[in-house]
């Protein structure tokens, strides 16, 4: 304990915002993993299972296994058909639908990602800052001394500076490195929505006709 108090002590204010963005850090990348475990948005198999969401028999049954399945790809399927399931809309205002729906789930996918990317940015800076300072004050400290000049004085005046660059990069590089995984998820995510939107749209003419067998509007509004 002593031994990561005196850290602080040497790393100065620098060295306390830098341990506070890993913090941040830390707390985001556990939000993303659990975000994304709880949606399980980036199961492979969903996207071939859409063919039989789309089958013509019980439309209702698997509209309800899609609202139970809580992921993107599902709930812009859902509120395709939901459109779907209306006579009176037409198909620009579906595309307009899923347009809709999609960009929300993915603004929520996307929360905090600019989060992460400002600490990869601004952790290494802030470790060169506090690098600087510290080399100030090792050659202030060196001039002060005058003709007493102790090499020991300036090695541990620069050793202490490193120090908040060291902690610096160690911030960012887990942080820009979680950032790109989370981005090709939500890359994946997308890729699959416009999968999805594109098999519901091509089968639409279908999808209505069941919907009117069926009475899948009826179902939305329980």
């Amino acid at each position: 304990m002593e031994g990561i108090t005196e850290l602080f002590e040497r790393g100065g204010v620098v060295m306390i915002i830098i341990v506070a963005l890993s913090i941040y850090t830390t707390a985001i990348v556990i939000f993303k993993i659990y975000q994304f475990w709880r949606m399980e948005s980036l199961n492979p198999l969903f996207v071939e299972q859409i063919e039989n969401y789309l089958n013509k028999k019980d439309m209702r049954e698997k509209l309800l296994q899609a609202k139970l399945n809580e992921n993107p790809v599902a709930n812009v399927m859902v509120s395709a058909i939901k459109a779907l399931s209306r006579p009176d809309i037409s198909t620009d205002i579906v595309k307009e639908e899923i347009g809709r729906v999609g960009s929300a789930e993915l603004r929520y996918l996307e929360s905090h990602m600019r989060g992460l990317e400002l600490v990869a940015n601004i952790a290494p800076l802030l470790g060169l800052l506090g690098t600087v300072i510290g080399m100030v004050d090792a050659f202030s400290a060196l001039e002060n001394a005058g003709a007493k000049v102790d090499p020991a004085l300036l090695a541990g005046g620069i050793w202490t500076a490193l120090l908040t660059t060291v902690a610096g990069l160690s911030v960012a590089i887990p942080a820009i490195t979680a950032h790109y995984i989370f981005d090709g998820k939500i890359d994946r995510v997308r890729a699959n929505m416009r999968d999805v939107s594109v098999r519901i749209l091509s089968s639409s003419n279908i999808i209505k006709e069941q919907c009117k067998k069926e009475e899948v509007n009826k179902f939305f509004n329980k």
